[in-house]
């Protein structure tokens, strides 16, 4: 199993972060990396995501839909046994006006040991830039 992991402290309540995060029609206006989300957003719904920097569309399961806690989904690449990653959002309050997002992935099956370092590290890299834009859009709220 390959896995990263991402965090960010957010200066904004967990309602006001879970609602810019799942704002998925906002998304172009100001994630370059994510082109595209949408679908049947909840637990047991086929979502459709346009990953721009590696020009894939993907179509993931949601997993877990919990309003102000956590949206997780897992997309299969071929046969679940070859690939499969398990894309998640987790929302912590460390208190009422900051939030701490957690942000990663968890690859499985036979081909996820063979996923070059380079490409899990421009991967991660992608989060880490994701949580940040996130951050500025939601911290700079009006």
């Amino acid at each position: 199993m390959k896995e990263y992991h991402t965090s960010i402290e957010i200066k904004a309540p967990i309602a006001q972060v879970w609602q810019h995060l799942t704002d998925f029609k906002a998304y172009p206006s100001w994630n370059p990396l994510v082109g595209d989300l949408t679908g049947d957003l909840r637990e047991g719904g086929k979502i459709s995501t346009h990953i721009i920097p590696l020009g894939k569309t993907y179509h993931p399961k949601v997993l877990e839909w919990k309003e102000n806690e956590a949206l997780v989904w897992k997309g299969v690449q071929g046969a679940r046994f070859l690939m499969a990653g398990k894309h998640y959002y987790r929302l912590e309050a460390i208190d009422g006006s900051r939030t701490k997002l957690l942000h990663g992935e968890w690859f499985t099956g036979l081909f996820s040991w063979f996923i070059p370092k380079s490409l899990l590290n421009k991967m991660e890299n992608a989060f880490i830039e994701h949580n940040n834009l996130l951050k500025q859009r939601v911290e700079n709220e009006k």
